[in-house]
């Protein structure tokens, strides 16, 4: 069973968890998935995924334990991109895969497909106190987070390279100053409106 969470009208909420939720009325596209152009109802692996909703008064968040043979996950982000890119939505289609083969972490906002109907006792209001545990506290967090990891475990001065350059586009925006020492690769960027400084290696750049 996979256990996905989707935002209702706090209305209709009661009424789904006694009814289900049927997929001709709530499906919000149609994809293809395994050669077959399929409805699907998009859910979310994390309900902070979308954290308007997780905080909105109007909206209640259900729980949904669906068997995982009608779920698979994609990648949202490359869906809005497809909308004015095929080769976006080329690889959003590619990036379409069974929940069960899902890595935590892969997708920076990924989606789950459902392509079934959710029916009654397969949907429970979420109790965001008493309920199931979330390992990570969203999506994006542990797609940045791991992200970071595989650069650092590739480079060793990944840190400084990033600061470098945040610090740099401030430079060129006038928010920063910068003294560097070529000699001992070194650069001192000064924010004299906060009377703060920052000391960064400066990185080879030509490595990457």
């Amino acid at each position: 069973m996979a256990e996905v969470y989707y935002y209702l009208p706090a209305a209709v909420a009661a009424r789904a968890v006694e009814c289900g939720l049927k997929l001709s009325e709530w499906y919000d596209k149609e994809v293809m998935i395994e050669g077959q152009m399929k409805k699907c109802l998009s859910a979310l692996l994390n309900p902070k995924d979308d954290l308007k909703k997780y905080q909105s008064g109007d909206l209640v968040c259900v729980k949904i334990d669906m068997p995982s043979k009608y779920c698979f996950v994609a990648d949202k982000l490359l869906y809005l991109i497809g909308q004015n890119s095929k080769e976006g939505m080329d690889m959003y289609l590619r990036s379409i895969i069974p929940i069960e083969d899902y890595i935590f972490g892969s997708y920076r906002l990924p989606e789950c497909l459902v392509t079934s109907t959710p029916i009654a006792g397969q949907i429970s209001v979420l109790d965001k106190r008493m309920d199931s545990p979330i390992l990570f506290n969203s999506s994006e967090e542990l797609y940045i987070n791991n992200t970071i990891e595989v650069l650092r475990e590739e480079h060793d001065d990944i840190n400084d390279a990033l600061l470098y350059s945040f610090f740099s586009e401030l430079v060129k925006r006038g928010r920063l100053e910068k003294i560097e020492n070529g000699e001992e690769g070194l650069a001192l960027f000064l924010d004299r409106g906060k009377n703060k400084y920052f000391i960064v290696n400066v990185p080879d750049m030509g490595r990457y």
